[in-house]
């Protein structure tokens, strides 16, 4: 990964995350155009796309669309760009989605992250319908509930682990470090959110780059972000 960008001219945060135009008053939103909408909905609509990816697109006006992102999914990185590129009137696909690191410690971050988070009263609403049951203890049942495993939805710390669905709030970890990626009601979930990530061991450390709905998004101070061959890039 080179660097973790925020969301470039049109992100997939929660299947619904908007550019930072789209993301200014009313009165100043644009038109969304028919083809940027069959790439949002073409890209949304992928069957593995999942809590752990983040993919991002611009649709330009020679008909080029790139792709952006991580996926943390192997192939989810020729079925994003192969999907897109069957969509009439794509003349081009400029594939640029990195590739996350699998590894022990990252896989043992990403479900602990997701479990503190999505096992949250206040956050499961951004997860699917089985998170939000999940979390009202609906399909536990007597003693099916274990560490190792969560009914109804898989085993969170079996290597792979990716559900996908329409979920708020991406996950994305390198190195030890975590990023959360995506859209929320408001600015007490996105910090809420952080100090859930941040509270699990082993994270080093945790980039909130949720945005607020119907908020211009912020701009960060230049910080060092993750990269996943461990060398720390500053962001522009």
């Amino acid at each position: 990964m080179t660097k973790l960008s925020r969301i470039a001219m049109f992100s997939l945060a929660a299947f619904t995350a908007v550019s930072a135009a789209e993301a200014a008053p009313k009165a100043e939103t644009p038109v969304e155009q028919p083809l940027v909408k069959a790439v949002r909905d073409k890209l949304a609509g992928l069957t593995y796309y999942g809590v752990f990816d983040i993919l991002q697109y611009e649709v330009k006006d020679n008909g080029t669309v790139e792709l952006s992102g991580y996926a943390f999914r192997d192939s989810l990185k020729k079925e994003a760009e192969d999907a897109v590129a069957k969509i009439p009137g794509v003349k081009q696909v400029v594939n640029r989605i990195e590739d996350l690191p699998w590894g022990v410690q990252d896989d043992e971050i990403r479900a602990k992250v997701y479990l503190t988070i999505y096992r949250d009263t206040s956050l499961s609403r951004y997860g699917t319908s089985t998170d939000q049951a999940l979390t009202n203890g609906v399909g536990y049942g007597p003693g099916r509930f274990s560490p190792f495993g969560v009914p109804g939805i898989g085993n969170p710390l079996f290597p792979g682990f990716n559900p996908a669905g329409d979920y708020g709030i991406h996950i994305l970890v390198t190195n030890g470090e975590v990023i959360l990626m995506g859209d929320v009601d408001n600015v007490g979930d996105k910090n809420l959110a952080a100090i859930k990530a941040r509270s699990v061991f082993p994270v080093k450390k945790v980039f909130n780059e949720l945005t607020v709905k119907g908020r211009k998004p912020e701009v960060p101070e230049p910080e060092a972000r993750p990269t996943k061959r461990g060398v720390v890039t500053t962001a522009e």
